[in-house]
Parts: structure tokens; sequence; C-alpha cells
């Protein structure tokens, strides 16, 4: 289980994002860093000259969040249902587009992100891509959107673009959508959160307090711990559930499912990129749940270069 809530409709920010990645704490996993998707990306390089930032699920090769330097940015959760075995990783639909130069428009992606024989277990996906207005003299960034779903396992995907209130306040988890998924709780707390936090935004309000509020957003659960999978839709954030996995030969495996960490977006209308990822709940040594320290904080700073970028009239 997963979450991201946003705006694109900010008046100093073209894009304001923060989310959650819940996962197994044990799945082998790289922190975020500058890469290109390649097979020996190693996260203490950090090489700037890498096109991609974000983390990266060695499993699976692929990822969950992330941004290019052309400032494309993409977000993937999963659809909560039975688990079942898919021949196509759902992470290739984030590092397909964060690796792409298109500057077509976003409704061309779907073809791109989808072989033809591609089969994936349930997902939704987040597509954003920069424009700049070209009446305006300081070219200010906008982005466009696009959302992507195949509705569950196997399903065939459909697209639509945000709608004016999602742009405003959007929110992405795991349930289907048009199908209640913004009536659960964790989805209803994020948004409301989210918002006041917009609303309270003054002039005045520094880069480092808007990131410390948008951590908070993710910071929601109830007193009450999360049991079953299918309570994980009434928390934003995961504190670790114990699980049994079936393991070599059939010898069941416990493990710990929580959330791992989160990571805050922004992009300034001018360029400024600001990515901060942080470490919430880790395995120990003991292979016992704890909660990350503080200066776990990874931060990058970049500006996108707008002369590469397509223009808008709107």
């Amino acid at each position: 289980m997963c979450i991201g809530v946003w705006t694109l409709e900010h008046a100093k920010y073209a894009l304001i994002i923060c989310t959650n990645r819940d996962e197994f704490l044990d799945r082998p996993t790289q922190n975020a860093h500058y890469h290109s998707f390649a097979s020996n990306s190693d996260p203490n390089l950090n090489d700037c000259s890498g096109p991609i930032l974000s983390g990266r699920d060695v499993q699976a090769g692929g990822s969950w969040f992330g941004i290019n330097k052309l400032g494309r940015a993409a977000l993937l959760t999963n659809i909560t249902e039975p688990a079942h075995k898919y021949k196509t990783s759902r992470g290739s639909l984030v590092s397909s587009f964060l690796l792409s130069e298109s500057l077509h428009p976003l409704e061309g992606e779907i073809g791109q992100t989808q072989p033809e024989d591609a089969n994936y277990a349930g997902f939704n996906l987040l597509l954003l891509a920069p424009t700049v207005k070209v009446e305006s003299g300081a070219e200010p960034i906008q982005y466009t959107s696009l959302r992507i779903t195949n509705h569950g396992g196997g399903g065939t995907l459909t697209s639509r673009p945000l709608e004016f209130r999602e742009r405003s306040c959007g929110c992405i988890s795991n349930g289907v959508d048009h199908a209640g998924a913004d009536q659960w709780p964790k989805v209803q707390h994020a948004t409301n959160d989210f918002d006041r936090v917009l609303r309270s935004l003054s002039p005045d309000t520094t880069e480092t307090e808007l990131t410390e509020e948008l951590f908070n957003v993710l910071t929601w659960h109830p007193e009450e711990a999360i049991k079953e999978r299918k309570q994980l839709r009434n928390t934003i954030q995961v504190v670790p559930v114990p699980i049994v996995l079936d393991g070599p030969a059939g010898n069941p495996r416990p493990t710990y499912y929580g959330t791992r960490l989160s990571t805050v977006l922004l992009v300034a209308r001018n360029g400024d990129v600001l990515f901060v990822e942080r470490d919430i709940w880790q395995l120990g040594p003991e292979g016992k749940p704890y909660k990350a320290d503080r200066p776990s904080d990874r931060t990058f700073r970049f500006t996108i270069d707008k002369s590469n970028l397509s223009s808008s009239s709107s």
C-alpha cells in the first residue's frame, strides 16, 4: 500500500507532492540517487550526470516514484487485490516514462509505457510533464497530467487527465479509480490535511517549513494497530505489521510490512527542484522493526532546463 497527494495549482510551485512507500521491510531497495536505471547503478555514487532521480526496487529493477532532469515525474501505486503472478513488473512503467525524452502529449505515453504483450498486476500510475507558458516573459512552468490504470490485475489500460479538483488537491492510493477509492479513510485524511497545509501557506512560509508540514501529512495512523491487509486503507503511515509468507520448500517465513520511507518533491515555477527522501521504518539486526532516526533525510536539488520543454498557451 502506498499513497501520494499533490497540487499542480499553487502560485509559487508548479508541483507540490508528498508520498509514502509501503513495502516489506526486508525487500532489497536502493535509496534515492541519480542514475539511468542501469544494472550497475550505485546509490553511493550519486552521479549527477544520471538523468533520473529516484529510489530503486532491487528485486524488480524499477521504481515507484521519481523525477528526471527534464522535470518529468511519475508515481506508481499497486491496487489492493489477491496475490497473483504477472509476467511484467509494474516498476517498469515508471522507468520507461522517466527515461523518455518525448515532447509529445502525455496521452501518447500509454502506448509507449506498455509493451504489446505486457500483463501487469493492478496499478495506478500518475504521469506529470512540465511545459512553459509562452505568453509570459518569465516563462513559468506548469504541469500536464495523465492518470493511467488497469483497474486490477491483467486489465486493459485506460487513461485520463486529472480533473480540476485533482489538480488543486489530488490523491492516489490503492483503490480502483472511480470505484470508491476516494472514500478510503487514508485518502480522506491525506487530502484534508494536505489541503489544510496549502491554505495555511503564506509568502513568508519557508521551503523547510513547507517540507516539514508535508512530511507531517504522511504520519497519520489510527490509535488501534492495523492487523489485517484489508485494514491498510485506514492508515496513511503503516506501523509495521507482521506477515507470514511462504518460504523455500513451503516453509513459512515471517516478515514485516510497513511504511519504509516518505518523499517530498517541490518544483517551483522557475524550475528549481527540491527532492527530500526520509526513512520511516527499518529492520534492525535481529529482524525487528524500528523507527528511523531523523538525520536519515536525503536531499537533492537541481534546476530544470526550460529550453528543452514544450510550450503551452494556457
